[in-house]
């Protein structure tokens, strides 16, 4: 078995530099290879926050986005029947009031997980938009209601109650 020479090995890869190679050989030594692959490790740990952010920012503005709507949805209700709603599944929310303003995502995932939700009632408060069960971290949660809100979960138009979210429509 022949011993080897660590600074003697080469590992060729074509486009490699010879300069100071030992017998004129191409490719990238073993300590270059280590430190390119470190290199490329370190970058894509320093990446993985903002990548993180980035996501939760673009899901905190689209459920914002489809709670507006909601609220408008349900607010124009009332100004054409003289009253909110009473409380209904997601199926006759759905098929009765949002029709017309096309809204098909009420008996989805919100963008912060857990379910919408027309609260009546509900927690000390006459009517609200809710999200029952999200699976958001309440760092999450914190970002999305200072979006929406006042950025605190126990006070303002959005609130926490339990594991519901409520954005008060009437207080």
């Amino acid at each position: 078995m022949k011993a080897i020479d660590v600074q003697q090995r080469v590992i060729c890869f074509p486009g490699g530099s010879d300069a100071g190679r030992p017998g004129g050989k191409n490719g990238f030594t073993l300590v270059e290879m280590i430190l390119a692959v470190s290199l490329i490790g370190l970058l894509a740990v320093l990446m993985i926050p903002a990548v993180n952010r980035a996501v939760r920012s673009r899901q905190n503005a689209e459920c914002a986005n489809k709670l507006r709507t909601a609220v408008q949805a349900f607010e124009l209700c009332k100004a054409e029947t003289g009253a909110y709603p009473m409380e209904s599944t997601a199926a006759e929310l759905t098929d009765y009031y949002f029709p017309y303003l096309k809204i098909d995502w009420w008996d989805k995932e919100t963008g912060l997980g857990g379910h919408w939700a027309w609260d009546v009632n509900s927690d000390g408060i006459a009517f609200s938009v809710s999200i029952r069960a999200p699976t958001a971290s309440e760092k999450q949660l914190k970002e999305f209601d200072r979006l929406i809100d006042d950025g605190d979960l126990d006070s303002g138009t959005f609130r926490r109650a339990g594991n519901t979210y409520h954005f008060i429509v009437e207080n």
